[in-house]
């Protein structure tokens, strides 16, 4: 396993804004040349703000389409200037997925995700047993209660005999 990796570095443009900026520009442009249109030079039918909506409707989109070409030819001088370099890598290669389990669940619960770990890499059985057997083994007070002495909340009073229950939060 090698601890360096070889990486590209290139600059590269962001497509939306340059084609942004061509439409802008042909907006601006259209604009423009709706000052310099003489009214009665247009054909008959047509008028001035006919003519600008022409305009605008061409010239913004042709402006769109230059922008997003200006920014691919950018991309792809850009991909012949990129720079090669070698930098150090941390590489992880872990493959037993209760050892992954394990680590998720202990950066979830902001410990320690090497506490629990033994030197092969996954922790014991015993240890992956305790935990779940004390979170599923009911306790001597809530077997005690049956289901006729629970008394319903307020949020459930009016589905009492239903047997479903709400969302939390709901206000149904």
């Amino acid at each position: 396993m090698k601890d360096q990796i070889d990486v590209s570095v290139r600059r590269s443009p962001k497509y939306s804004v340059f084609m942004g900026i061509g439409a802008v520009l042909g907006i601006v442009a259209a604009g423009i040349l709706a000052v310099f249109v003489d009214p009665a030079d247009m054909p008959m039918g047509y008028t001035v703000a006919k003519g600008l909506g022409l305009l605008l409707l061409v010239l913004g989109i042709g402006g769109l389409f230059l922008g997003g070409l200006v920014a691919l030819i950018l991309d792809w001088r850009g991909r012949k200037k990129s720079k090669e370099f070698r930098v150090g890598a941390q590489i992880d290669m872990v493959d037993d997925p209760k050892e992954i389990a394990r680590r998720r669940i202990a950066e979830a619960r902001g410990e320690d995700p090497d506490v629990g770990a033994v030197a092969g890499g996954t922790a014991s059985a015993s240890e992956d047993a305790a935990p779940a057997a004390e979170d599923s083994a009911p306790s001597a007070a809530d077997s005690a209660l049956s289901a006729e002495e629970v008394e319903p909340t307020a949020d459930d009073a009016d589905e009492a005999g239903t047997g479903r229950d709400t969302a939390p939060g709901s206000t149904v």
